[in-house]
């Protein structure tokens, strides 16, 4: 392999990991977003399969430009290095998102007063007779 393009594979690789590792720890999106069910069940559907979405489009890339690697052997090394520090960036991006959500969990926990158990403790009606001699004039 070419010197060349093994800078221009490096920086490439370098990009889609910072890219990766930016995706996975950018915020708008709430752990409440992945519960599945009630609550009380704790159950989560924020896997880590997206951070392997950008690392195996690069192997795809780097897969079809294969004819700059003199051989095979080469070209799984390149492929390989690059997926695993792709979804290392991400992954690390995602890991540190969750830790974020835990400390503001804390924050706001230890912030904001519980709810009392009932929240409206004697309930009663206001008869309103305003809106009643209103309609009967017409």
């Amino acid at each position: 392999m070419d010197l060349l393009i093994g800078f221009v594979i490096t920086v490439g690789v370098l990009i889609a990991a910072l890219f990766n590792y930016i995706l996975n720890r950018a915020h708008g999106s709430e752990p409440e977003d992945f519960q599945v069910g009630p609550p009380q069940l704790g159950i989560r559907c924020d896997c880590f399969l997206n951070t392997l979405i950008i690392g195996s489009i690069l192997v795809l890339a780097i897969s079809a430009s294969s004819s700059i690697f003199e051989t095979r052997t080469e070209l799984h090394i390149m492929g390989f290095i690059a997926f695993a520090a792709i979804t290392a960036a991400g992954i690390y991006g995602r890991i540190k998102r969750h830790r974020e959500w835990r400390e503001l969990g804390k924050i706001l926990e230890r912030a904001v007063p519980k709810p009392p158990d009932r929240l409206y403790p004697e309930s009663f009606d206001i008869p309103i007779e305003d809106e009643d001699e209103e309609y009967d004039r017409f």
